[in-house]
């Protein structure tokens, strides 16, 4: 749940197919079709004011906003620094969401220019190169297979990387082009939640699998 409250101004930045709900002015650089966007879908305009932009220049005064949210962008622009400091003028506050090193191993969008983790209050940035060889594997498995799926949800903070941020936003750009994936702080801490969830999922994977194969063969015949 974001920390906004019920009389914040909300400004959602990249707002594509999905804009949220709470979001009173949605803002999007590409709106003529899905470009550096998942899925088919084309951007969503509604009754909400609809601003065409970039993020490296927003055009809004300073502090215009209480709230600026920012999923599944950071990863995408040429210079994240230039951006952050955009999002600090327009908001006083803020959510940003990317995918975390390891989603970005195992998903690989390949429009993508950065692989992204959390550590000690900063997000720390590194570029991306090269594809991941099992991407479109684990998007179809995602789609396909509902236990995988719900794997991925049950465990969200090990595949996406989360921050609310107030006043400023700690980024650094490292220069590291190892192969090897950085484990964000929260990714190393063993789960305490309960797995009654996971054990259910286990048992009804058969059932999700005997279910997806009757819906494909039916679909056949449509």
């Amino acid at each position: 749940m974001l920390n906004i409250k019920p009389t914040d101004r909300v400004l959602e930045i990249g707002s594509g197919n999905r804009p949220r709900g709470r979001s009173d002015v949605l803002c999007d650089k590409f709106v003529a079709d899905n470009t550096e966007r998942s899925g088919g879908d084309k951007v969503v305009i509604d009754a909400r004011p609809f601003v065409i932009a970039d993020g490296l220049a927003l055009p809004f005064k300073d502090k215009c906003f209480d709230y600026v949210i920012t999923s599944h962008i950071l990863e995408h622009v040429e210079d994240p620094h230039k951006f952050a400091s955009e999002l600090t003028r327009v908001a006083k506050r803020g959510y940003i969401e990317t995918p975390s090193e390891l989603g970005e191993k195992i998903f690989g969008w390949p429009f993508h220019k950065w692989i992204v983790r959390f550590e000690n209050d900063t997000i720390i940035m590194r570029r991306r190169l090269g594809d991941s060889p099992f991407a479109d594997y684990f998007h179809r498995m995602y789609e396909r297979d509902l236990c995988f799926a719900e794997f991925v949800d049950s465990h969200f903070a090990d595949f996406y990387v989360q921050l609310e941020w107030s006043r400023r936003i700690s980024l650094k750009i490292e220069e590291d082009t190892s192969p090897h994936v950085h484990f964000s702080n929260n990714m190393l801490i063993v789960p305490t939640h309960s797995r009654f969830k996971e054990r259910a999922v286990a048992f009804l994977h058969p059932i999700s699998n005997f279910l997806l194969k009757t819906i494909r063969h039916f679909r056949k015949f449509e």
